[in-house]
């Protein structure tokens, strides 16, 4: 056969192939299509029933439905008070959050911390996450 020129059996053999191919592949993409169809549906069906089971749990504890919850005014914190139970000696950040009634934001905390520092009536040692705070004397 000479070199450049190709019969005309098996160009229509390739064509045939690709044309078998591309049918192939056609479905395997709809089968693909279907079954993640199938699964997002269960997946809408699993996340009702969990919304259901916490509205439920919720109104079984007496308790703000989950979307509410965390929201809403906190009561005002007298951080004198707290500043007056802190410990004589070494401790840290979430041993301050354990004093404030009710609980704080962790920003909320970190300003009067470090405004104490500031003010010289508490003195900070370590660094990043091993911060710790000793009241000055």
């Amino acid at each position: 056969m000479p070199r450049g020129r190709r019969s005309a059996t098996s160009t229509d053999g390739l064509a045939s192939l690709r044309k078998q191919a591309g049918a192939l592949m056609k479905r395997l993409r709809q089968a693909g299509q279907h079954q993640l169809a199938a699964i997002e549906r269960e997946l809408t069906k699993l996340n009702r029933q969990r919304h259901l089971l916490q509205n439920e749990i919720s109104s079984m504890l007496g308790g703000a439905s989950p979307a509410r919850a965390g929201r809403g005014r906190r009561a005002r914190v007298n951080w004198d008070g707290v500043f007056k139970r802190l410990p004589k000696g070494s401790f840290q950040a979430k041993d301050v959050h354990k004093l404030v009634p009710g609980g704080v934001a962790p920003g909320t905390l970190s300003q009067r911390l470090t405004g104490w520092v500031k003010a010289k009536k508490l003195k900070r040692t370590g660094s990043r996450r091993g911060t710790r705070y000793t009241k000055a004397a």
